[in-house]
Order: C-alpha cells, then sequence, then structure tokens
C-alpha cells in the first residue's frame, strides 16, 4: 500500500491511471478496514498466547507497546485515508473492486480542502510510522530468535511446535 501511494501521487502517468490506481488503493483500504474489524474482534474475545518466559519485563513492556502502536497505526491509516477521500474537493467516489460496490463518504466533511489536508498528512505520518513499526516487529522477532532461541512466529500462528 504504501509504495502503491507513492506511486500513485508522483508517477508521471495519466488521469485515467492515476484515477485506476486510486480506486485499487481505496478499495484495498476498504478490505483492510474491515479485516482490522473482524482481526479486533477475534483478539477481543479470545486470548492472546503468554509471552515466552524468556522474556524481561522489559521486553514484555516493549512488545505490549509495540503492539498496541501497531493496532493504533493500523487503525488510523484506512480511517484517515477514508476521511482524506471524503474531505476531497473532486467528491470521487469509491468503489470497492467493481462499480457497483461504492463505499461511501462521511458525512459532513465533503469538499473541505482543510480537513482533506489534515487527513492527508495523518495518512502519510501514519504511513511512515507503520513502516518503522513493521521494521522494528520484524526486527524484534529476528533478535529474539538470535539472542534467546525462540520462534515468536510459532506464537503468532498459534502453532503447537517446540521451540
Amino acid at each position: 500500500m504504501f509504495v502503491s501511494g507513492l506511486y500513485m501521487v508522483n508517477a508521471d502517468i495519466s488521469k485515467a491511471d492515476q484515477y485506476k490506481l486510486f480506486q485499487i488503493h481505496k478499495a484495498a483500504g476498504v478490505v483492510m478496514l474491515w479485516t482490522l474489524f473482524v482481526r479486533v474482534c477475534v483478539r477481543i474475545f479470545t486470548y492472546a498466547p503468554e509471552l515466552p518466559i524468556e522474556f524481561s519485563k522489559s521486553d514484555k513492556k516493549k512488545a505490549k507497546a509495540g503492539h498496541i502502536l501497531l493496532y493504533i497505526a493500523v487503525v488510523v491509516m484506512p480511517l484517515s485515508g477514508w476521511l482524506m477521500v471524503s474531505a476531497s474537493p473532486f467528491g470521487l467516489p469509491t468503489f470497492v473492486f467493481v462499480d457497483w460496490i461504492k463505499w461511501p463518504h462521511i458525512p459532513g466533511v465533503a469538499r473541505n480542502k482543510m480537513i482533506e489536508t489534515i487527513a492527508n498528512n495523518i495518512h502519510w505520518i501514519t504511513a511512515s510510522i507503520l513502516g518503522f513499526l513493521i521494521i522494528g516487529h520484524i526486527g524484534a522477532v529476528i533478535w529474539h530468535r538470535n539472542k534467546h532461541g525462540v520462534n515468536l512466529l510459532d506464537r503468532m500462528w498459534w502453532s503447537k511446535t517446540k521451540r
């Protein structure tokens, strides 16, 4: 999504191609929003596996903070995009992969340049933060695997295998 976002606003392409890319990007954002909703419901109504005993208190606090920040970022990301599209002076519809499934705009913000600009800034800043969080998350998995021999991927996928 980050790469497609950069490409669609910076590439020297026709307006028609840019419109198609925006529609694909927005549709993917809608799908991500729904997927996030399902994920949050699963997280609320099920348990999270305990962190490995090899983790120090500090590691556990960092893991919890990292997960909270990831959830915040993945909520803010699609919502800021939706707000940006809704406030856009162009008022273009968002079609979810087909021309007959139209995602609604947020009421009360239509054609508001100030809101669009703020949402745009939030969207780009959150994309950058999310990128760093993902890199940090992957780095933590590798670090814990190398330092403690803990395979966190097994924990993430509820694997029954032993470390």
